[in-house]
């Protein structure tokens, strides 16, 4: 294998980087400086509304930079995203349910008593008939 077989898969990836990352931030970078110069050229002669774009295509300008660069780092917004949060649920230790809590807790007699009370009266609301009458 010789040097220009194992640098072509490097050389597709910056004329690729450059294509759909380089080239869009420097048209973008260059579209919104244009049409600083034109508003604020419109901003001189009167136009009031102007000012505010003078301002806003800076701000479009800089958000450009900042996605440029997330991608950059990051590649994919989305698998960049995804792979962080699931490294963040990985990290998390599953909270004990109820019943493995109270599994483990041990359980005292009068408490275990108190539960075949409250199950006995729910089974009694559930099916009032099939209960035994406790009057004599």
């Amino acid at each position: 294998m010789s040097d220009t077989d194992q640098q072509t898969p490097e050389r597709r990836r910056r004329v690729k980087d450059l294509l759909t990352l380089h080239l869009p931030l420097v048209i973008v970078v260059a579209f919104c400086a244009f049409a600083t110069v034109i508003e604020f050229q419109r901003a001189q002669e009167g136009v009031s509304r102007a000012w505010v774009y003078t301002f806003q295509w800076p701000i479009i300008g800089l958000f450009a930079v900042v996605v440029w660069n997330r991608y950059r780092k990051h590649g994919n917004l989305t698998r960049w995203f995804t792979d962080r949060i699931r490294a963040r649920i990985a990290a998390m230790e599953p909270e004990e349910t109820a019943d493995e809590a109270r599994a483990e807790k041990p359980i005292d007699p009068d408490e275990a008593a108190w539960r075949d009370y409250v199950d006995d009266l729910r089974r009694r609301e559930e099916h009032p008939r099939e209960s035994p009458d406790p009057r004599p």
